[in-house]
Formats: structure tokens, C-alpha cells, sequence
């Protein structure tokens, strides 16, 4: 909100004028003023003021009209208990606060008038103009006061009739020059009341930069300290304040910007409480307004002295000044005499003040900062008023400040550089280049810096240098090389990024021998998404495609987007063809899930070609035309799948995507079943457990080989579900043997994902709780390549399952790197000597020997040795007299079902040798 000065007498003490303001005028208040000066006629200004005080004495004061008896107040429905009147306590002579913080003003002797005719109590809320307009807007005040009207507040309040009209001027430090109105003021920062209507207009004169302050007198202090320079203030709040700091002789200000008006306004539509209001303020006469105007205001001269008596004044006047013409004659001749001795002199200060002005006010005016430095001390000698915001220099003196303060400090922008810099400057070889500076706060910014020996005061070792920031430029170079090499919608890599990326990624596989695989992909009917739906969503969805296809591939490989609803994605550093399959599986997966996009749930299917490097091509564009080709052809065979540009491979990546989809529906539509392979021990001849093997019995191809599929699963993280079910199975199988009286055992293989899984513990807890399974009946088999991977997550996991009591047995012992510092550790049950050994037991010498000192060592150890592969009478016997513990085979036993190793189980020595 901005306000105007209110009319008032006021007499400058400093320059012996008595300016005379008229009362506010019904059209604006008169900004000028009448002057009587005294000059050569003080004796009859001496002798007028006596005669003034003379008849001031004998002068009755002015009487005040008794107020008018109170009407009663019209018909408008039930009185309110209590009006709440909101205002700025910061705007004198209106509202404003004493230094003990007693809120006075015109405006609060006026409610309380109001309240006397109506006899509704008043309570008046000062505060801060910004909070005044909040409080009633939200309902914690029934009025606003000294507010200003505009279109946009007609909308929330009704107002009142104007009562005064307030000029709002610029107002702005006298050393500066050139301020003459508001397009002067696009250089600066204007000081602005927080919430004034100031900001406002200015806003809409295309001024934006601003220094909010709470209040006027805070304003007016930090103008005091030179904090801001140019401000926006209303006249009589200028005026008050200012004099009273006494800083009234160092600011000069415009003419006013606007008039604005002050009124009264309750929110809009309140039309019993606005005529409430307005009939009160009906009732106070135009005589009591006038007093509580000069309360504070003053008295005008007019009116306190009579025609008769100004009359009588005049004449005295005039007869003095006959008197003292002769003097006044006398006395200007002298001083002319005077003055034309001093005229010269008086001349050349001035054109040497003028012209230091002048450079003075160029000098801190520019938005450049500006340095001079010496040569010989390294030292700052000035700087203009831009270089200490820049830097944010404060009160650090420019003596203590060099330039390895002003640099980042990071090459090439260090203290060593700038002095290299300075030295070329200082030859004689000016020096323009950017340089990233830093402030004295640590924040660091980029600047343009020009070096430039130059003569200052006579003396020649002197550096100008000028600096400019640049930090919105460099921003802007930046964005235009980023967009220069990223899509604007997706914020991807463009085909000019990708194509630098896979030149650099063939470069490499030439030296590591690493296969390249550069993708194609294309949204499977995205055109209908736009036709039907709009291009807002159909980009949103492109963006959330993006994030979905980042997500799906390693941080080292590139998603790009080539237009419209293609992709290209780059997979470097690939081992083999089985990596790329993978990672072309997850990509159709992932567009599996639907997409919530602008309301809407979209559910989109992806297309893809991938061409491999070197086979498919060795550049960037050949393999991209090869990908195309591909994509093409996946398009065409029915969309939602892909293809390799070579046939061969696209085949083998066909059956593999195959399989993978297959196994995750598989679980899901209980396509797995377990076969049970007994255990024999080779002394009693009796089953003492079974093995479980996971069987596929696929709805189209039958059963699945476990080769065909394991591996499968093993890489798409699917065996973790799959393994966790074959455990619980298992556990309830053998749980249920045990029910109806045979104690066997289960063994169950544990895949390496497994194993390094932190759950792995829960889960099989939660086999044994839900089967209720003895866990001295479970045996959990791995490999010795499994020991290495993760070391300290698989023995931790290891050891805690040994603590439970299930047991835990090494398989395809001897084929692996047989560490046995693991076996030790782990307190490991079993060894199962590797089908490979055992084939070639009868046959082949060195066979025979690994498999004895195998049951050796397990003996030696304290472990049962497990033989498995006996597939004939002969081979069973050689392990009987190896002392080998238990075996397992197809002669004895093929897997199969339950049933199957339950009947066997039954059975009375069934494979006791000689029985």
C-alpha cells in the first residue's frame, strides 16, 4: 500500500523558510507552497513577530461545533458486540506507533469518534500492512483501513469514499543523479514496503527487481545505511521519518509516480456491515474531522489571523522595507565586489566537483565491477560499488582481499593462474577470458574479466580490470549444449550422443573382445494413444516409457531416443549372447506393467531389434540400419517381441525369451512337480532318504529337461520363488513320510542366488514350522564354487542354518576347488562324490583312486561319503568295498514319485549284497 503526505505547516528550521501546505483539497492535496523569506528586512520581521504574538494573545480560540445529538441507527438487522478494525501501524500521520509503542494516529481518534456516535465498541488491530491484509482476509477483522483501491482488490472488498489522497513519489540518495521516473529505475534495486501497494504498480510497469523491507522506518534506516539507495515510499511517511532520524537533507526525490487515494473497505458483499460503518462516519461533522486533521496535522496560517489584521501587517511591511532598500542597495554593492573577485575560483570548484561527480556517479553505476590493482603490492586500491555486491565484500576492507580469494581454486582457476594472467596484462598484452570466482562467502560464480595496464593518478603500474557476470550466459551455454546432445521431451540421449557413446564402445570391445549390441525399439501402436487420448499424454507416457527402459538396464549401458516412439539402446562390455538376451527380455517386461499416466491407466507393448558388433557391423551407422532391419521384422511377426538380425542367433534368443516367460507363469499355474531319487545305505542295504529333483511338465512340450530350463531360471533371478516352493514341498513330503513311520530324509539343492540371499534362513524356517519337520531329516546340498561367491553373507547364512540342525552336504565334491578350509568352518555332514568319478569307478584306475581317497578323507573328516551315478551291480560293489557310506543311482532307484521311494522304502534290505 502507498500513501501521500498529508497538508500540514512545516517550518525548515535549516533554511528559515515557512512552507504553507493547503488542507487536502477535494481534488489532491497542493504540493505547493507559499515562501516569505527574510533577508534584508530582519528588523521587520522582528518587529512583525512581536505584533503577532501580541494578537495571537488576544485571540479567542476557534471553537469547535458541539457534535449533533446521535441518530439512531437504521433498521439493519441486530447491532454487532464489537467492530474489529484492522490497519498499518507504520504509516504516520494516519497510524502509527510512539516510542513506547502506544498506537496513535488520525485515523484511530477518528473510530474512536465512531464509536462515540454509534456506541459500538472499536477494537483497533495495528500491524504490519502485510498481516492487516490477512487478518481480514481471513476473517479476523470486520475493516481494513488506509487502504488504496484497484481492479484487483474491487474484487475482494467494497470500499469506502476516498477521505485523502496521498502522493507517492521515488525518493533516492542525493549523490545519485539521473532518476527521473520509472524507467530510470530498471538499473536498480528499489527498496519496497513488504505488501505495498508500491510494488504492485511498479510490477505493472515492468519493474521487477526488489529489497522488501517490514516497514517504512526500517526502510528508511537502511536507506540511512546506504543498504538500498532508491525507494518507493509515500510522502508524508518519508517525511515523518526522515526527520525524525534526521536524514531528511540526504535524499532528493521524484515527482509522485501516482496519487492514490485512502479509504476504508470490509470484504466484499458485507452490505449491512458497510452501511453500518458508512452511517457512522455520516454522523461525525466536517468541524470534529477537522480538528482530529489538525491535531495532528497543525494549523494552516489562514484563519488564525484576520483580513484586517493581515492588512494592517502589510503596510507595516512595506514601510520597513523604504527603510532598510537604502541598506539592502549598500550591501549589494559591496558584495559584488566580492563576488566578482571570487567568481573564477568559484567556477573551477565547481567544474571539478561536477566532473568527479559525474565520474563518481559512472564509476559505482555501471553493472560491471571494477578494479584497480597494483602491480608492485598485489593489492586492491578501489573498487566500485558493483565489485563489493559481486564479491560480497562487507565490511572487509579492499587492502585485505587478493586474487587467490577471488578464484575457485580449482585449476584452471587458480591463484597461480590469475597471477599468470596479471603478468601478461602487466607487458603490456591485454587479457579478456572467463574465469570461475568466488565470493568471499565461498559460493562460487562465473565471470568475464578484462585486464588492462593503464595510468591512474600518474602513476603507469597500475592494472584496470573489469568483471562482468556471466553466470546466467554460462547457464544458458550449458542448457544449449545439453539440448544439443539430449531430447527435449525425455531428456535422453540424442542419436548424436548415442552415436559418440558406441563408436567409443567398439573402440574398447576391439581390445577386450566384448560383444556391442545396439537396440532398436519401438512402441507397438503409440500413434493411437496420440489420436485418441491427445499428445499431452502421449508424451507423458514417452517420458515414463524412458524411465522404465533406464530402469531396466545397467548404469553403463545408454537409452537414447531417436523421435517419435523410438528408442536406441546401447549395451557395451556384453559377455556373450545369452547377456544380451537378458537384458532384451527385461525390456519387453518391463513395459508389462500398465502406466499411470494423466488419469488414465495405459498398458503398451514394446518392439525391438538388436543388431550385435563386430558380426552385424563395426560402425555406429551400420549396425543402426542392421537394428532397424531387425525391428522391421518384429513388427512385422505380430509386434510385442523382437528380433536379432542374424537368424541364427534371433532363433536361439526366440527359444530363450520362451522359456523364461514360460517358467513365470509356470509357478503361478502349479506346472512344477518334484521326483524323489532314494538313498541307499551301502551297509544295511535300506532307503535311508530320497533326493528332490524339480521336474517341468510343460502344457505344450511335456517335460521339460532340467538343463533346459535351470540355467534359465538361474539367470532371470526366477529360481529364488521356484527354489523357495521346491523347499516347502519337500519339507511337507518328508514331513509326511516321517507320519507314517518312515524316518527318511530329504535332500534339497540350493541354487548360488540362494544361498547369498539374506531371507534364505527365514525361509527355511518357515519350510520346517509349516511342514513340521524334524530339521535333523532336511539336508541342504551345494556346490564348492558356491563357497566362494559372497563369502562372509554365505558362511554367516550357512552357519545359522547349522545351528537350526539341518545338515548340510557338499555336492559334485571334486570337481569344484575343493577348499577344505570350508568344510572345517561349516562343520559340513556329507560329501557327494561327482557322478563323473563314479562312472568310471570299475574302469579307469585314476577314477578309482580320486573315489577312494575321497571316502578317506570324508572318514578321516568324520563326514558320510555319498556316491552318486551307480548305474550298475558292478560299481555299487566297488564302492560297498571302498567302505563308501551311501549311494544313489538309477540301478538303484530312477527318481519318481513319492510313492515310488515309499514302497522301496518298505521293502526289507532291498540291496543288501548276497541277501
Amino acid at each position: 500500500m502507498a500513501k501521500a503526505s498529508p497538508a500540514c505547516a512545516v517550518h525548515d528550521l535549516g533554511k528559515g523558510h515557512v512552507h504553507v501546505r493547503q488542507a487536502l483539497c477535494a481534488d489532491r492535496p497542493c504540493r505547493g507552497a507559499t515562501m516569505i523569506r527574510s533577508t534584508a528586512c530582519m528588523a521587520a520581521v522582528r518587529l512583525l513577530g512581536i505584533l503577532l504574538l501580541f494578537l495571537l494573545a488576544g485571540d479567542p480560540a476557534a471553537a469547535i461545533n458541539t457534535p449533533a445529538p446521535a441518530a439512531a441507527t437504521p433498521d439493519a438487522g441486530p447491532r454487532p458486540a464489537e467492530i474489529r478494525v484492522t490497519l498499518d501501524d507504520n504509516y504516520p500521520p494516519y497510524s502509527f506507533r510512539t516510542p513506547d509503542g502506544v498506537h496513535v494516529g488520525i485515523v484511530k481518534d477518528l473510530w474512536a469518534l465512531w464509536s462515540q456516535k454509534t456506541g459500538i465498541p472499536v477494537q483497533m488491530m495495528p500491524t504490519d500492512w502485510s498481516l492487516a491484509r490477512q487478518t481480514i482476509d481471513t476473517g479476523a477483522a470486520d475493516v481494513i483501513e488506509t487502504i488504496f483501491r484497484n481492479s484487483a482488490r474491487d474484487v475482494l472488498y467494497d470500499f469506502s469514499k476516498p477521505y485523502a489522497r496521498v502522493d507517492v513519489p521515488i525518493w533516492f540518495s542525493a549523490d545519485l543523479s539521473g532518476i527521473t521516473g520509472v524507467e530510470s529505475l530498471r538499473a536498480f534495486t528499489v527498496g519496497v514496503k513488504d505488501g505495498d501497494f508500491c510494488a504492485e504498480w511498479l510490477t505493472d510497469q515492468g519493474i521487477t527487481a526488489f529489497q522488501r523491507y517490514p516497514g517504512f522506518e526500517a526502510m528508511v534506516e537502511a536507506a540511512a545505511r546506504q543498504e538500498t539507495r532508491v525507494f518507493c515510499m509515500d510522502d508524508p511517511s518519508a517525511r515523518y521519518y526522515m526527520t525524525k532520524r534526521g536524514v531528511q537533507g540526504r535524499f532528493r526525490y521524484t515527482d509522485p509516480l501516482y496519487t492514490g487515494e485512502l479509504h476504508w473497505a470490509v470484504r466484499k458483499g458485507n452490505v449491512t456491515l458497510y452501511r453500518l460503518i458508512a452511517d457512522g462516519f455520516a454522523r461525525i461533522t466536517p468541524q470534529e474531522r477537522k480538528a482530529i486533521e489538525e491535531r495532528w496535522l497543525g494549523r494552516s496560517l489562514t484563519g488564525i489571523v484576520s483580513p484586517q489584521m493581515m492588512d494592517l501587517l502589510l503596510k507595516l511591511l512595506s514601510g520597513l522595507a523604504v527603510l532598510g532598500f537604502g541598506a539592502l542597495v549598500w550591501v549589494l554593492l559591496l558584495r559584488r565586489q566580492v563576488e566578482s573577485k571570487t567568481q573564477s575560483l568559484r567556477t573551477a570548484v565547481a567544474a571539478l566537483t561536477a566532473s568527479e561527480e559525474r565520474v563518481r556517479t559512472i564509476f559505482d553505476s555501471v553493472t560491471d565491477a571494477i578494479l584497480i590493482h597494483d602491480l608492485d603490492s598485489g593489492a586492491i586500491l578501489e573498487g566500485n560499488r558493483r565489485m563489493k555486491e559481486m564479491y560480497r565484500v562487507g565490511d572487509t576492507p579492499l587492502s585485505d582481499i587478493n586474487v587467490g580469494m577471488l578464484s575457485s581454486g580449482v585449476p584452471p582457476y587458480t591463484r597461480e593462474d590469475a597471477a599468470a594472467c596479471i603478468r601478461k596484462a602487466a607487458d603490456g598484452e591485454p587479457q579478456l577470458f572467463e574465469w570461475h570466482a568466488r565470493r568471499l562467502d565461498g559460493s562460487l560464480f562465473w565471470v568475464e574479466v578484462s585486464l588492462r595496464r593503464a595510468v591512474i593518478d600518474g602513476n603507469d603500474r597500475r592494472l584496470l580490470v573489469l568483471v562482468r557476470d556471466i553466470t546466467e550466459r554460462k547457464a544458458a551455454q550449458e542448457r544449449m549444449e545439453y539440448l544439443s546432445r539430449h531430447d527435449a521431451l525425455t531428456l535422453l540421449p540424442n542419436r548424436v550422443l548415442v552415436q559418440d557413446r558406441t563408436e567409443q564402445a567398439l573402440a574398447r570391445s576391439e581390445r577386450n573382445g566384448r560383444l556391442v549390441a545396439l537396440v532398436a525399439c519401438g512402441l507397438d501402436r503409440f500413434k493411437t494413444v496420440n489420436d485418441s487420448l491427445g499428445h499431452a499424454v502421449g508424451d507423458a507416457l514417452l517420458r515414463a516409457v524412458a524411465e522404465r527402459l533406464k530402469a531396466a538396464v545397467r548404469d553403463t549401458d545408454t537409452v537414447s531416443r531417436g523421435g517419435g516412439d523410438e528408442f536406441i539402446l546401447l549395451l557395451s562390455g556384453q559377455s556373450d549372447i545369452d547377456s544380451v538376451v537378458e537384458t532384451v527380455a527385461s525390456l519387453h517386461e518391463a513395459m508389462a506393467e500398465p502406466f499411470q499416466v494423466g488419469g488414465h491407466e495405459l498398458t503398451v507393448t514394446l518392439s525391438s531389434g538388436v543388431a550385435l558388433a563386430p558380426a552385424d557391423g563395426k560402425d555406429f551407422a551400420t549396425l543402426l540400419k542392421n537394428a532397424d532391419t531387425a525391428l522391421h521384422h518384429a513388427k512385422a511377426a505380430g509386434r510385442d517381441t523382437h528380433r536379432f538380425y542374424a537368424e541364427a542367433m534371433n532363433a536361439e534368443a526366440v527359444a530363450h525369451l520362451s522359456t523364461r516367460s514360460g517358467l513365470r507363469r509356470a509357478l503361478d499355474r502349479g506346472e512344477f512337480l518334484i521326483h524323489y531319487q532314494p538313498q541307499v545305505s551301502l551297509e544295511s542295504g535300506a532307503v535311508t532318504g530320497a533326493e528332490a529333483l524339480l521336474r517341468w511338465n510343460h502344457p505344450d512340450k511335456g517335460m521339460v529337461p532340467p538343463g533346459d530350463f535351470i540355467p534359465i531360471a538361474e539367470d532371470s533371478g526366477l529360481i529364488v520363488p521356484i527354489g523357495a516352493w521346491v523347499l516347502t514341498e519337500a519339507c511337507r513330503q518328508a514331513a509326511a513320510w516321517h507320519a507314517r513311520g518312515l524316518s527318511l530324509s530329504v535332500a534339497v539343492n540350493l541354487s548360488a542366488l540362494q544361498l547369498q540371499r539374506n531371507d534364505l534362513v527365514a525361509t527355511v524356517t518357515r519350510a520346517l514350522t509349516d511342514s513340521g519337520l524334524d530339521p535333523l531329516l532336511l539336508e541342504l546340498e551345494l556346490t564348492e564354487s558356491m563357497l566362494i561367491q559372497n563369502t562372509e553373507l554365505v558362511m554367516d547364512n550357512l552357519r545359522r542354518i547349522k545351528a537350526m540342525g539341518v545338515q548340510v552336504s557338499i555336492d559334485d565334491f571334486g570337481t569344484g576347488y575343493s577348499n577344505l578350509s570350508y568344510i572345517g568352518r561349516l562343520a559340513v555332514d556329507k560329501l557327494k562324490i561327482d557322478r563323473s568319478f563314479v562312472a568310471d569307478l570299475t574302469r579307469n584306475h585314476d577314477s578309482a583312486k580320486i573315489t577312494a581317497a575321497v571316502i578317506q578323507m570324508a572318514h578321516s573328516l568324520n563326514l558320510t561319503a555319498v556316491a552318486e551315478g551307480v548305474e550298475d551291480a558292478e560299481t555299487l560293489e566297488a564302492l560297498r568295498t571302498l567302505h563308501c557310506d551311501i549311494a544313489q543311482g538309477y540301478y538303484l532307484g530312477r527318481p519318481g514319485p513319492a510313492e515310488a521311494v515309499e514302497r522301496a522304502a518298505r521293502q526289507v534290505n532291498p540291496f543288501k549284497v548276497g541277501a
